[in-house]
């Protein structure tokens, strides 16, 4: 009989320590939408920036089709947010011309990398000159849903 608890306990072991700790990153939900123009925009990458200097890991997540995004802090599993604090915000969709072969690049471009289309106005991608407010990445993830509107000017 003790054998078998011995046995039975060490086979629950790691189900127990696996459920000690939750979210070993520290990350809280956060969601949010993204506008230009008025109208959801798909494709957007959304970068959340720690504005704290000992805090660095960032967060981001791509917009869908109707505009809306989860983040994911680096290494931690998708969807599952970013760490309590400060962050500035980056956007950016941009488009890279693709030429058809290695000596139609050498032809169009001097075998430099091709030109980057910018779909949403480039200032958007720094939170310094975005003109967007920071944000607060609060513990309780019922305020982490954001709204960002963005202009095409």
């Amino acid at each position: 009989m003790r054998l078998t608890t011995i046995i039975i306990a060490f086979l629950f072991l790691p189900f127990f320590i696996g459920c000690s700790e939750k979210n070993p990153f520290g990350t809280v939900y956060v969601e949010g939408t993204v506008t230009l123009d008025g109208l959801p925009i798909e494709g957007v990458s959304v970068t959340l920036v720690p504005l704290d200097p000992n805090e660095q890991l960032a967060a981001g997540g791509t917009t869908d089709a109707s505009g809306k995004f989860t983040v994911t802090a680096g290494g931690s599993p998708a969807g599952s947010g970013a760490r309590p604090g400060q962050y500035g915000v980056t956007f950016s969709k941009i488009q890279a011309s693709r030429p058809a072969s290695y000596e139609e690049s050498v032809a169009l471009y001097g075998g430099r990398q091709p030109p980057i289309t910018y779909l949403i106005p480039q200032h958007y991608g720094n939170f310094k000159t975005s003109g967007m407010e920071a944000i607060t990445v609060d513990t309780d993830k019922r305020k982490n849903k954001f709204t960002f509107e963005l202009t095409s000017q």
